[in-house]
């Protein structure tokens, strides 16, 4: 089977829709239509129902999902594996949430170049379902998100915990009643969930809202106010201007996940234990030295 069929039939799952699929393909929407009948022809049945409302899967189509998982996967495995350079043993991509980068995993990474010279690293960052899509078609090795999903095939282990915490560019108690100079971010589900439960129900609109971190501080430090912020972000980030923490306001509980492909792993990593992995992250968290051990268990 051309790999192209399967990857075209895995976006347009993933998007809901030909068109979009067509985009993030950057092909034509008679091309992904063409690939589609292409497909349904070499596997003789229906894969898709496609309507104005956009596409479902059929019950054959939601079998071949996850074998077409499979296949994209190791062919980019595959493929990255053979491309490596000399003075590499391994390929390592990893996926992150865009904030993790700006401090957390950036040092993973630099640290971990340092100390695993013959492990190339790939870095990709993102929200959570994009990374797990990027997972399940092979593009990425392991990725940390704070959304872990329930999905066959994939193990999902708890790193660390995250709490955010409701921080402004005044020294003051927090209020109960919404702050007009409120800076929204929207971190995920359970924020908004969290944040619906802490200032009740109201017809108030943020004067700015967005759904990513870097952004959202940027503006809480040309505007002032108040915003939630990952704890570790204020105790370890150098602002523009003060930031303190608001004193009488709860944390949200946030969690971060490992998340892997539990079959892709079994032949994957050789020089790089997932126990190794995760504890690896917890040491740059904790600012413990090294992050990885002297001797290197293999799986």
């Amino acid at each position: 089977m051309n790999i192209e069929l399967a990857k075209t039939f895995l976006e347009v799952v993933a998007s809901g829709s030909l068109a979009r699929a067509a985009d993030r393909l950057h092909v034509t929407h008679s091309t992904v239509t063409m690939r589609l009948k292409t497909l349904e022809e070499i596997l003789r049945c229906r894969v898709l129902v496609r309507s104005k409302a956009g596409v479902s899967l059929t019950p054959a189509g939601n079998k071949f999902l996850r074998y077409a998982e499979i296949l994209v996967r190791n062919w980019q495995l595959t493929r990255r594996q053979l491309a490596l350079g000399p003075g590499f043993d391994e390929i390592f991509s990893v996926g992150a949430d865009t904030l993790l980068w700006d401090d957390l995993m950036f040092h993973w990474a630099t640290k971990t170049r340092q100390l695993r010279s013959n492990v190339a690293l790939r870095c990709e960052c993102g929200a959570s379902d994009y990374l797990i899509r990027r997972l399940l078609q092979g593009w990425l090795d392991v990725c940390v998100v704070y959304e872990a999903p329930a999905r066959k095939g994939l193990a999902v282990e708890k790193l660390f915990d995250d709490p955010l915490i409701l921080v402004g560019t005044e020294n003051r108690r927090a209020r109960k009643s919404w702050d007009r100079h409120y800076v929204e971010i929207d971190w995920d589900e359970s924020y908004r969930a969290q944040d619906e439960q802490y200032w009740g129900i109201h017809n108030e609109t943020p004067h700015i809202s967005v759904d990513n971190g870097p952004l959202g501080i940027r503006f809480l430090m040309e505007f002032g106010g108040t915003s939630w912020i990952p704890k570790r972000v204020l105790e370890n980030g150098h602002f523009a201007r003060p930031l303190f923490r608001l004193e009488g306001s709860p944390e949200y509980t946030r969690i971060a996940y490992l998340v892997y492909s539990e079959e892709a792993m079994q032949e994957k990593l050789s020089n790089i234990s997932l126990k190794d992995l995760g504890q690896s992250i917890v040491n740059v968290l904790h600012k413990n030295e090294p992050i990885w051990p002297e001797q290197h268990n293999s799986k």
